[in-house]
């Protein structure tokens, strides 16, 4: 699901929620059907308005609105807004629902369709990395935030942070909020992040095998082996979709595992100031490494080669009858999601334990996680036919309140302050725990307005939570957030040129190649056939002009740094 390192981080890091439901405002109606018939529209938006002159801005007209919004994911049919406790709650205090629509088919050929016939809903979520950004502002199809917000919120500046800001800015405007959104303080503090696809190892044939120490590239080649022996009708490894365009060139959210232990400096390493490029991962040993890996993986059978072309919902499937004896998930996950079912319906010695970092080459394994940048932006479109709600309705959801309404609901109902932290009524949190699918479905805590944010309060709750409700995960995450590092210091975010510059072209070309090459990289017979394969695409892709986009990714990592005050 997104890109990545940065959706990885967010996700890893933060407890989501999602906000829907109808109501109105008892006021205005009042004021109304007090009015005589020919001043109803202006006895209510009196009533909207003097109620709350002092007040903050979204609370000046509570009145039913609702309006539209692409989420670009079309795996994300739990962020619908439907009948969910959160989305009640929000449009009962706000008046506002959201009617989030998801892409049929392919999400780049229906965002690329929408932008070029001009017919957009009144707000986009999207990667804001994601090059058809650059489309939407060129051509003037999205609202800045900061006009809107001086024009009818001006107060919700002040509760965005400065730093934010100016590195999510481009040419000095604010065009989106981004989800997810980091301090450096979240960074030591609330849930142990996770920044990549954790492996697991189903817990009976871990058992099975003789509980082998799995602490490097090695020993889990070994393992799978004892795996497929012993348990011959079980997948050895499950890895999840590839797509380049959709994951990045890793191919896969889950090889970032390996990646990062093949090659624990990339992001380093791809840097050459002296030829002033920052190459293509592609170039790079380690990384090359981590597919070697793969490869080898299924020279010995221990890699089906459907998966590289199954699509999510076969892996997932096949996940939650537990039939792989090493899998790939995100963490939260797996406990909140995966394991629970698998318990209930195979057996709870079935269920899946987290694998630590694995060293290769004898490195300890590096995952980057950095703070500001934040998974999708949140875009206001021209097209919309109320943009002042909408940013009215953003402070709301950016605000405190917002915040805990969007996690936790209404205190005394939902949650209560336990030692000055918010806590799920003990029903909630079992329900959560047991069936997070009927959590989500109920209460809509994972799927809300999608404007999170750290915070300190929510946040260190989070913490506690997870610790005394979910050890097991809890511990998992402590185990592999040792190994991250902050690398946002080394200016490596939103390398990639613009789509609809000529670079931007050629980079499109090398992913495509890249997108192809991978599967015959994994599924060659020998280390020759290879070498052969991947000298063949380095040929392919200076023949269409890598070198020219890794200039441009040189100069926009020189960007980054100065955005970021680096250099």
């Amino acid at each position: 699901m997104k890109g990545k390192g940065i959706q990885a981080l967010a996700t890893a890091a933060l407890v989501l929620t999602v906000l829907a439901g109808c109501g109105s405002n008892n006021n205005a109606d009042n004021a109304a059907n007090n009015a005589a018939a020919s001043n109803n529209a202006a006895a209510t938006n009196s009533a909207n308005s003097s109620d709350t002159q002092t007040g903050p801005s979204w609370k000046k007209d509570t009145s039913p609105f609702t309006f539209t919004q692409y989420f670009y994911g079309n795996w994300a049919s739990s962020y619908l807004w439907k009948d969910q406790y959160a989305m009640k709650l929000a449009t009962e205090k706000t008046g506002v629902t959201v009617d989030r629509k998801l892409a049929t088919g392919s999400d780049d050929d229906y965002l690329n369709t929408m932008i070029a016939s001009g017919d957009l809903p009144d707000t986009i979520m999207l990667d804001w990395n994601n090059p058809a950004v650059s489309k939407l502002i060129q051509n003037d199809m999205v609202y800045s935030i900061d006009e809107l917000i001086e024009k009818y919120a001006p107060d919700f500046k002040d509760q965005l942070d400065p730093d934010m800001v100016n590195y999510h800015s481009i040419d000095g405007k604010l065009w989106y909020l981004p989800n997810l959104y980091e301090t450096s303080d979240r960074l030591k503090s609330g849930v142990p992040i996770v920044a990549v696809r954790p492996w697991f190892i189903r817990s009976d044939i871990y058992k099975a095998i003789g509980s082998p120490k799995i602490e490097t590239t090695d020993d889990l080649m070994n393992a799978l082996k004892l795996a497929k022996e012993k348990f011959p009708e079980v997948s050895p490894v499950g890895v999840e979709f590839f797509d380049v365009a959709k994951n990045g060139f890793g191919g896969s959210n889950s090889m970032d595992y390996l990646i990062d232990s093949f090659s624990p400096h990339l992001l380093e390493e791809r840097v050459k100031d002296d030829r002033q490029i920052v190459e293509y991962p592609m170039r790079n040993k380690g990384f090359i490494d981590a597919f070697r890996y793969m490869s080898q993986l299924s020279r010995n059978g221990l890699f089906d080669p459907q998966l590289l072309i199954y699509k999510q919902e076969q892996y997932e499937e096949k996940l939650y009858g537990a039939q792989y004896a090493v899998a790939s998930q995100f963490m939260n996950n797996m406990y909140a999601m995966y394991n629970p079912k698998i318990e209930s319906t195979v057996g709870a010695d079935q269920k899946y334990t987290i694998l630590g970092g694995l060293k290769a080459n004898g490195q300890d394994p590096r995952y980057p996680a950095s703070r500001l940048m934040g998974w999708q932006g949140f875009f206001i479109t021209k097209k919309a036919k109320d943009p002042e709600r909408i940013i009215r309705w953003a402070e709301y959801a950016w605000s405190e309140e917002g915040q805990l309404d969007m996690r936790y609901g209404k205190e005394g109902e939902t949650y209560d302050m336990v030692d000055g932290l918010p806590k799920y009524k003990q029903d909630i949190l079992d329900l959560s725990i047991k069936d997070n699918a009927a959590f989500n479905a109920q209460y809509g805590f994972n799927d809300s307005t999608l404007l999170f944010r750290a915070g300190k309060l929510w946040d260190d709750a989070a913490a506690r939570d997870l610790k005394e409700s979910q050890p097991e995960q809890y511990e998992a995450s402590k185990l592999l957030e040792k190994y991250n590092f902050d690398n946002y210091s080394l200016g490596m975010e939103n390398l990639e040129p613009d789509g609809s510059t000529p670079e931007g072209t050629i980079n499109s070309k090398i992913k495509d190649l890249w997108n192809k090459t991978i599967p015959k990289l994994v599924l060659s017979k020998t280390d020759e056939e290879f070498d052969s394969v991947y000298n063949g695409f380095l040929k392919q892709m200076d023949q269409v002009g890598a070198e020219k986009v890794e200039k441009v990714m040189y100069q926009r990592h020189l960007d980054d740094l100065k955005k970021k005050g680096i250099q």
